[in-house]
């Protein structure tokens, strides 16, 4: 049996679920801050992720997300599986802002800017797409949210600055981590990518070349070595990983 020294340097599990498929995902449009709502297969996205973490036997201390409805939308119908608090909401995890990209098809920057340039923009750590003027970022109406903290839908931003953003909540959740919590996280292709990249602390082609997938909960075990990270459904995951790919990455 356990002593009780051994067991409370027992390490927890921290657990990413990438929110359900938006509509902007389903229109294959750049979303950024902007907060729309979940698609019909998003919401569906929602309950199968809820039930591969409750039926694989997870454990849930607390569940953390943003601000955006796509994801707290999603982190409602764990919590309420789960039978928690509600999920604290932090600016910190929302997606990344693309700028005078967001609300455009991919395919129509893709076509006006090139393959380079879409995947600079896209994929790179440093690529950042030019900021939205007023005018555009005015259009955007409701959808443009004023309750991120310090972020402004249309100021654009590179991946690394997102995870400069995230590396401050990073810390505190492996505190709790290390104190054998065990915390989902619900959040966005690049905030999560953000945290994949300091959790395995990968090189930048790494990061380039990962792609998350809606609704598949990805479990990272900690231990005396590196953390360890399993999907709870591999052969959904990466299927879904490989429809992100297609059409550009996260």
């Amino acid at each position: 049996m356990p002593t009780p020294e051994r067991q409370r340097r027992r390490h927890g599990e921290l657990v990413l679920v990438r929110h359900g498929e938006s509509t902007f995902n389903a229109e294959q449009r750049f979303t950024g801050l902007l907060d729309v709502p979940l698609s019909e297969r998003g919401v569906q996205q929602c309950q199968e992720a809820a039930n591969l973490l409750v039926d694989s036997g997870i454990r849930a201390d607390s569940v953390v997300t943003t601000p955006l409805q796509r994801a707290w939308r999603t982190a409602d119908v764990i919590v309420g599986r789960f039978g928690l608090p509600p999920a604290a909401r932090d600016w910190r995890l929302a997606e990344r802002d693309y700028g005078w990209l967001t609300n455009l098809p991919k395919a129509l920057v893709k076509q006006i800017f090139g393959d380079e340039a879409f995947f600079e923009w896209r994929r790179t750590m440093d690529g950042k797409p030019p900021a939205a003027p007023a005018p555009l970022v005015s259009s955007w109406g409701e959808l443009a949210r004023t309750d991120l903290g310090p972020l402004r839908p249309g100021m654009s931003e590179s991946l690394r600055e997102v995870i400069t953003r995230v590396l401050p909540l990073w810390r505190e959740l492996r505190r709790q981590v290390d104190c054998g919590q065990h915390v989902v996280v619900v959040g966005h292709g690049n905030s999560l990518r953000a945290l994949c990249a300091l959790v395995e602390d990968l090189a930048d082609e790494q990061v380039e070349n990962l792609n998350l997938p809606t609704g598949q909960p990805l479990v990272y075990s900690f231990g005396s070595g590196l953390p360890t990270r399993r999907y709870l459904d591999p052969l959904t995951a990466h299927a879904r990983a490989a429809e992100v790919a297609a059409e550009g990455g996260t």
